[in-house]
């Protein structure tokens, strides 16, 4: 290439875009498998006088973060602080006017934030917004969405998800091979492209062509989820926040200017970036429904304004083994399987396009849907179908259990 698509020079940030084949994700303890269940128990006996003194808290006593709060601890992420990040790694790639690869690609897992990401940065950038084709113009293989948006072939462009421009379908696929092949070879100009993960993995197979500069968002691990937390839970004018473990009272996120006491810090934090395997949307997801706090210290939100110099508020995070995941069906089988795959390289469909993409009749597949609703694993939004944020592991160990092909995350 002509020009770096990542600078090198830049320290290590909080938000930090690097290639595919670098992204690592955070390892969970050493103690968090099924044998550190015997040691749990054998430490019972062997705190320390200080760890006994430790607050316990029971749930049933603790009652749910006001929803103000809430926002203030594990609001939905700054996308555009994102972007801004993106900007930065691609800045010497950006000002190239004549870049060796005319396209970058932007893959991110569910919950990530990916398409949120690049909707802010083309408007940073001031680029070109490609809409999606509808379902009828893929199914057509209509090249003419892209010719009908504007004649701007010089204006540099951002599509913020390939996965809008595909269906899994005989007819379905041609678009997206004729789009690939155009914007790689040039003829579209510079552009971005932005695609979820589980639709690249699909996507990268059936269309086998030259794969171009590939980034994603590295994961967040324990240290980067609490510099994370740090930077949204220490807001100036309001009470300053303690988290601490309900079951033994050790710090979650210790106060930044109060050091912590060795066998007095949770784990809690990096089994989270463990489980959530680094991804930003999904870690929050995770903390916003395990917080809790004392009902009497629970101020209304304009008190929380009127009386900034109130002592440190704690908010209670419930120990991870007693965190509730929804779970598939016992019996889920091949039906469940189609559904939540589908379901997961298009990053959410609605119930009549699922149905024409599915082996299913459509009562099979309505009445597969109602059933992982219930469960929690799927939710519905604005008519579109979506493996939700909490059910999200659940699903993937499932798939990759029964051998169907899974995000390289």
């Amino acid at each position: 290439m002509t020009s770096k698509v990542v600078d090198k020079n830049i320290s290590e940030p909080l938000m930090q875009y690097v290639p595919i084949a670098d992204y690592q994700r955070p390892a969970a303890p050493i103690t968090h498998n099924a044998r550190e269940h015997l040691a749990s128990f054998r430490r019972l006996f062997q705190r320390r006088k200080e760890e006994q003194e430790a607050p316990l808290k029971v749930k049933e006593n603790l009652a749910a973060v006001p929803p103000y709060l809430l926002d203030r601890i594990a609001p939905t992420p700054d996308w555009g602080a994102f972007a801004d990040a993106l900007r930065v790694n691609l800045s010497a790639w950006l000002t190239d006017d004549n870049p060796l690869e005319p396209v970058v690609l932007i893959v991110g897992p569910p919950n990530s934030g990916n398409k949120e990401t690049l909707e802010v940065l083309v408007e940073q950038l001031g680029w070109r917004l490609l809409r999606p084709p509808t379902p009828e113009q893929i199914l057509e293989a209509d090249e003419s969405w892209v010719a009908g948006q504007g004649e701007e072939e010089k204006r540099p462009w951002v599509l913020p998800a390939l996965e809008d421009i595909y269906l899994r379908h005989v007819e379905g696929i041609t678009l997206v091979r004729q789009f690939l092949d155009d914007a790689l070879s040039g003829k579209l100009g510079k552009g971005i492209i932005g695609c979820d993960s589980w639709a690249w993995a699909y996507i990268s197979r059936i269309w086998r062509g030259r794969i171009p500069t590939t980034l994603t968002l590295q994961s967040f691990d324990e240290k980067k989820l609490t510099t994370h937390l740090r930077m949204v839970a220490h807001v100036s004018g309001t009470r300053q926040l303690l988290f601490r473990q309900s079951d033994n009272g050790k710090y979650v996120l210790p106060l930044e200017d109060v050091d912590a006491v060795p066998g007095e810090t949770s784990s809690f934090l990096q089994i989270l970036g463990a489980h959530s395997r680094g991804i930003i949307g999904l870690a929050l997801e995770i903390l916003r429904g395990s917080l809790l706090t004392e009902p009497s210290e629970n101020l209304p939100e304009e008190d929380q304004i009127k009386e900034p110099g109130l002592p440190h508020q704690t908010v209670w995070v419930i120990p991870w083994n007693q965190i509730e995941f929804p779970s598939l069906p016992g019996d889920a089988g091949i039906d469940e399987a189609f559904v939540l795959h589908t379901l997961l390289v298009h990053n959410g469909l609605s119930l009549e396009l699922l149905t024409l993409l599915l082996p299913l009749s459509s009562h099979q597949t309505r009445e597969t849907l109602y059933r992982l609703e219930e469960r929690g694993v799927v939710v519905v939004v604005q008519n579109v179908w979506r493996v939700s944020a909490l059910g999200y592991m659940a699903v993937r160990h499932f798939l990759h259990n029964n051998s169907y092909l899974v995000d390289q995350f």
